[in-house]
C-alpha cells in the first residue's frame, strides 16, 4: 500500500528546505538543503500528475454512473 502525499505538503517541504538553504552559513548544509528542496519539487510534480489522473478518473466514473442511471430510467438496461 502506497501513501499519497499531497501537493501542498510537498510544496511546504520544498519551501522549508529552500529557506534553510538561504539561511544556512555552512556550504555543505546549504547544498543538502537545496538537494532536499529539489527532491520535494520532483515529488510535488508527481503528486500533481497523480491528482490530475485521479480527478480525470473521478469525472469518468461519474459520467459512467450517470449513463447507467439514464439507461435504468429509460428501461434500456433491463
Amino acid at each position: 500500500m502506497s501513501m499519497k502525499i499531497s501537493v501542498a505538503h510537498c510544496r511546504e517541504q520544498e519551501a522549508l528546505h529552500r529557506d534553510r538553504a538561504l539561511n544556512e552559513p555552512l556550504e555543505n548544509r546549504r547544498k543538502i538543503a537545496l538537494a532536499a528542496a529539489k527532491a520535494w519539487n520532483v515529488e510535488a510534480v508527481l503528486a500533481e500528475k497523480v491528482a490530475l489522473r485521479v480527478g480525470s478518473l473521478n469525472t469518468l466514473d461519474a459520467a459512467i454512473a450517470l449513463e447507467f442511471e439514464r439507461e435504468t430510467k429509460s428501461g434500456v438496461a433491463e
